[in-house]
């Protein structure tokens, strides 16, 4: 009887502990995925970019760690920054990653404001997306960037 209460409680206390650290993700990691973008105008020319110009265009700015969004096709679907973050260049394991989504029609630019690792790599892919169908619809190029 001693046996199974002590197995119980250490049981339980695994599985409060195991909780515990599944839901101290970093607040960073957890507003990556998804985020909606805030509409703003062309990011310029210092910005770098890709994609194309009449369906999804997506830029970084490394002074600032901003990133562009824009859609330019009136379709059902959004225009997204797909992006992965390393720390290092020669790095193979992703530091961040998450989804910059422009989904206010098409003719507009949208920016999501980033904290990048310095002296790193960000890897950005130019996507569309249609949530209603749960889908993405397209893909039109990808870029790696230095985030300094």
């Amino acid at each position: 009887m001693i046996r199974t209460r002590t197995t119980m409680a250490a049981g339980a206390a695994f599985a409060g502990a195991l909780a515990l650290a599944l839901s101290a993700a970093s607040p960073a990691a957890a507003a990556d995925s998804w985020q909606q973008g805030t509409r703003t105008s062309n990011p310029g020319s210092a910005a770098l970019c890709v994609g194309s110009p009449d369906k999804a265009r997506v830029c970084f700015n490394p002074t600032g760690d901003k990133i562009y969004v824009y859609d330019g096709d009136t379709d059902s679907a959004s225009a997204v920054a797909d992006w992965d973050n390393y720390k290092h260049w020669n790095d193979t394991s992703i530091y961040r990653s998450g989804q910059c989504v422009n989904s206010e029609g098409a003719g507009t630019w949208v920016v999501c404001n980033k904290d990048f690792y310095e002296d790193g790599l960000i890897l950005l892919r130019a996507r569309t997306y249609d949530r209603s169908a749960g889908q993405w619809t397209g893909s039109y190029g990808y870029e790696s960037f230095s985030t300094s």
